[in-house]
C-alpha cells in the first residue's frame, strides 16, 4: 500500500476521500495478522483526519479536528457500512485505528490547533513516550535470564503488556463459543493480578519488605 501525503489528501474532495476510505476498509478485510493490518489502520486514520476539514463546528466555524460533530461521525459510519461492516464489526477496527488517528492529527495540524480543538497534545506525546519506554523495557527483559523474572519486576510487567498489545483487536472481537469464554476468564484473572500488583506498589515499604 502506497502512503498518501498530506498535500495529496488536502487536494481531494470529501467524496474522493470517502471513496478511498471505503476501498481501504474493504482491503483490510482480506488481511490477516496484526503486522499486515497496521499499514491499513494507519491509512484509515489519515483518511479520517483529512476528512475533518470538510466538516465544520457550528459554534466556531472551524474544522472539526476533534471529529465530534454528528455530520462527521455519521459520514464515517456510512463509509464503514458501505465497506460491508456491521456496527459490531466496525467497533474493534475503530479502536485499533484510534492510536494512529492521534498521531495523524499531530502530524496534520499545529499544537495550538490541537489545543483549540479540545484535544490534549500532551496526552498524545505522553502515550508515545510511554510506548517507547515499554518497548525499551521489553528489549531489556528479553535479554535478561529467562528464569529470573523478579530481577526487574517493572520490565517483566512491561513485557507482559507488550504481548497483550500485539493482539489484533478485530481477531479478539471475532472469538466465539468456548474461546470467548476462556478469553473472558483469562482477562478476569489478569485484572485480579493487576489489582494485586497495584496494591503491592501502593503498600507501605514495611509491608512489602
Amino acid at each position: 500500500m502506497e502512503p498518501t501525503s498530506a498535500e495529496d489528501e488536502q487536494a481531494r474532495t470529501k467524496d474522493e476521500l470517502g471513496g478511498a476510505l471505503v476501498r481501504t476498509l474493504k482491503q483490510l478485510r482480506r488481511v490477516t495478522g496484526k503486522e499486515g493490518r497496521t499499514p491499513f489502520y494507519r491509512e484509515i486514520a489519515i483518511l479520517s483526519v483529512d476528512l475533518r476539514p470538510h466538516f465544520l463546528v457550528e459554534e466556531t466555524g472551524q474544522p472539526d479536528w476533534a471529529g465530534r460533530t454528528w455530520a462527521y461521525r455519521e459520514f464515517i459510519r456510512s463509509k464503514y457500512s458501505d465497506a460491508g461492516y456491521s456496527k459490531d464489526e466496525a467497533r474493534p477496527i475503530q479502536t485499533a485505528v484510534r492510536y494512529h488517528t492521534a498521531t495523524a492529527i499531530r502530524d496534520r495540524i499545529s499544537a495550538e490547533q490541537v489545543e483549540d480543538a479540545g484535544l490534549q497534545s500532551d496526552d498524545i506525546l505522553k502515550r508515545e513516550r510511554d510506548r517507547r519506554n515499554v518497548r525499551s523495557a521489553i528489549l531489556a527483559t528479553v535479554a535478561a535470564p529467562a528464569d529470573d523474572l523478579n530481577a526487574d519486576p517493572g520490565r517483566s510487567m512491561a513485557a507482559a503488556l507488550l504481548i497483550l498489545q500485539r493482539l489484533d483487536l478485530a481477531q479478539v472481537a471475532a472469538l466465539n463459543g468456548s474461546a470467548k469464554t476462556q478469553a473472558r476468564a483469562v482477562l478476569a484473572r489478569l485484572a485480579a493480578v493487576g489489582d494485586a500488583l497495584s496494591a503491592a506498589l501502593e503498600a507501605p515499604d514495611d509491608e512489602t519488605a
